[in-house]
C-alpha cells in the first residue's frame, strides 16, 4: 500500500523548494504513466488480433506495448526508491514499506500498491 500521508508529508516540508517538488512530481507522474501503459496494452489487445493482421505484426505490436509498459513499470520501481530515500531523510514513514526491487514478486506488489493509489487519487477528485 502506498502511504498518501507520506507523500502529502514530502510536499508540505518541501513546499518552497521547486526543484524537490519538480522530483516529487515527476515521481508521483511515473505512477500515471504506468497507468496509462497498462491501459494502453490491454486496449491494443482487445482491439487487434491475428484476424486483423499478420502475425508477424500482431507480436511486434504487442512486444512494443509490452516493452513500453515494462518501461514505465521500472521508472514507478525507481519513483519508490526516490519517494523512500527522501521520507528516510525526514524522518517520515516509508511511502511504500515493501521490499523495492526489479525483481518478482516484489515488483509485482509495487504494482498492486501503485494501482489503487492512482484510483484512490482519482476517486478523491470526486468529494
Amino acid at each position: 500500500m502506498i502511504c498518501k500521508e507520506s507523500i502529502h508529508a514530502l510536499i508540505k516540508k518541501n513546499k518552497d523548494d521547486i526543484e524537490l517538488l519538480g522530483l516529487i512530481e515527476n515521481c508521483l507522474a511515473s505512477f500515471g504513466e504506468y497507468h496509462a501503459r497498462i491501459y494502453e496494452m490491454e486496449t491494443w489487445l482487445s482491439i487487434y488480433g491475428y484476424h486483423n493482421m499478420s502475425k508477424e505484426d500482431y507480436q511486434d505490436g504487442l512486444s512494443t506495448k509490452d516493452k513500453s509498459r515494462s518501461a514505465a513499470h521500472n521508472a514507478v520501481i525507481s519513483s519508490i526508491g526516490i519517494l523512500n530515500r527522501l521520507c528516510e531523510q525526514s524522518s517520515f514513514t516509508l511511502v511504500y514499506e515493501g521490499i523495492v526491487s526489479e525483481e518478482r514478486p516484489h515488483r509485482v506488489e509495487i504494482a498492486d500498491a501503485v494501482l489503487p493509489y492512482i484510483e484512490a487519487v482519482v476517486e478523491q477528485r470526486r468529494k
